[in-house]
């Protein structure tokens, strides 16, 4: 499951390429005390966090974390949870707050939109799995898939 190598522009070449979180911190995590490692910590923290709440899914990881860019500012992902997780994302508030938006981005862990896989099959239009699929300058690029 190796990941392409990046693009003369920084990034993953288009497509969704799956990978390992071990795969995620080899390429991405820079060297220790660097800001890739710390943006890496920050996102293994979420990760480790949500997974101890017993929710599940997928994530679509993008923004400079996963690009060339020697300082990263922070990570944006999509997380995509299964059906089973709705119940615990309801009653637990750990869960609640580390699927929030708001909560995310004050805690320090950086862009995350979360949807249901329910609603991104009711509402495909809306719950965008292909937002991060382009640059800023509307050009494809590749994004990193990896189950929580």
């Amino acid at each position: 499951m190796a990941l392409p190598a990046l693009r003369e522009d920084g990034w993953l070449p288009e497509g969704h390429h799956e990978t390992t979180w071990k795969e995620i911190a080899e390429v991405f995590g820079g060297k220790p005390g660097s800001r890739r490692a710390q943006v890496l910590l920050r996102l293994l923290e979420w990760r480790d966090a949500l997974r101890g709440t017993g929710v599940a899914g997928r994530v679509i990881l993008n923004g400079s974390f996963i690009s060339a860019k020697t300082e990263p500012g922070d990570f944006d992902l999509i997380f995509v949870y299964d059906e089973s997780a709705r119940a615990i994302i309801n009653r637990d508030a750990d869960a609640k707050a580390l699927t929030d938006y708001t909560y995310c981005k004050a805690a320090g862990y950086g862009d995350v939109f979360t949807f249901a896989v329910a609603a991104v099959r009711a509402f495909p239009d809306f719950c965008r799995l292909d937002m991060f699929d382009t640059d800023k300058k509307g050009i494809p690029k590749g994004v990193v898939e990896v189950a929580l």
